[in-house]
């Protein structure tokens, strides 16, 4: 049985979640000790860094698809904002000493208030951070003109992270 043929056939077998994440149920492995999200445009001032480091996360992305691969018909039924990016993600998100890097760009180092949230976690726990990319080129339905018309907002960041 290769691989193809499990996806294929898909899992007959109901999976259960595991629910104990006490700290004696694993060793305090995989317990979340703090967990944030921070908006890009929230923490740096300097909106054209934001804009390239978006462009470097959609340029790096093996599975972006355009509108979801949603075609304007579809996109008329779903009567909200379609982005052209709105599911580009990445995983390649380090802090160093206070610096956000993203995709190996910094975007600077953390205001205070952020730097001092998670200070207490850094570099003593296992972290693990992702990034999304949010605004750019959307497509919505107009009632006004019975037409999908495109529109434009600027990039930004939705910065999820967390220390276990």
């Amino acid at each position: 049985m290769g691989i193809l043929d499990f996806f294929k056939k898909g899992s007959k077998e109901k999976v259960q979640p595991v629910s104990d994440t006490s700290e004696q149920g694993n060793n305090g492995v995989g317990r979340i000790l703090f967990q944030t999200r921070w908006k890009g445009s929230a923490l740096f001032a300097e909106n054209s860094l934001i804009q390239k480091v978006a462009e470097r996360i959609i340029q790096e992305d093996p599975f972006c698809k355009p509108f979801g691969s949603l075609d304007d018909e579809a996109i008329a039924r779903t009567k909200r904002r379609i982005y052209e990016y709105e599911q580009v993600t990445t995983v390649n998100v380090a802090i160093k000493d206070g610096n956000l890097m993203i995709e190996g760009m910094s975007l600077g180092k953390l205001p205070a208030e952020q730097w001092n949230e998670i200070n207490p976690y850094y570099g003593k726990n296992d972290f693990t951070a992702f990034v999304y990319v949010t605004g750019g080129r959307y497509k919505a339905y107009s009632d006004d003109s019975k037409t999908v018309e495109t529109a434009y907002t600027p990039y930004d960041l939705d910065i999820f992270v967390q220390f276990e």
